[in-house]
């Protein structure tokens, strides 16, 4: 058996900082979904992979549909749901009941409006009407989902990412969001 433990190696690689490791198993550690990093990082991981060529800006995205991407790519467990409601766009009726539980968390999903709005502050991304283009920092966003690919970082994500089909999601599923 291994005498390799986790804590001491963490506890090590933090004391060459002068940090130290704080181990609190009375508390609930938080939810990844709530980390600006995490969120940054499946942000970037949506915006290169479904962004489109734009004249003006050189490549957009709807606000709306990275939204939705990110918000199903912290979540694989929505992909079935999103593709039943992608399936049955054409049936309004089905259309309605298949999305409902998308919807209502979708929209309730502050988080990433936040986030958002601090790449925009920090000139990685900017809002352009309904779009939202690069930054003039955004090389920053395109280096870091460079690094998680290389890394294999965040793959049940990006693999998430890769399967939404781009062209199934229309602009009047996206209305009103």
């Amino acid at each position: 058996m291994s005498d390799f433990d986790p804590l001491r190696a963490i506890s090590g690689l933090l004391s060459t900082v002068k940090a130290t490791l704080v181990v609190a198993p009375d508390r609930f550690a938080p939810s990844t979904i709530y980390d600006v990093n995490y969120r940054v990082a499946v942000i970037a991981c949506a915006f290169e992979k479904h962004a489109r060529a734009d004249v003006a800006s050189g490549r957009r995205m709807q606000a709306a549909r990275l939204k939705l991407y990110q918000f199903v790519a912290t979540r694989p467990w929505l992909l079935p749901v999103l593709s039943d409601w992608l399936e049955s766009d054409q049936d309004p009726q089905r259309s309605l009941l298949a999305s409902q539980r998308l919807r209502r968390g979708f929209l309730g999903d502050t988080m990433h409006d936040d986030v958002i709005g601090f790449l925009v502050a920090r000139r990685v991304l900017a809002r352009l009407g309904k779009y939202v283009t690069p930054g003039t920092n955004f090389g920053w966003l395109s280096t870091l989902c460079n690094a998680l690919r290389e890394a294999q970082l965040f793959v049940a994500e990006r693999d998430v990412i890769d399967r939404v089909p781009d062209s199934k999601i229309t602009n009047n599923m996206l209305e009103g969001w």
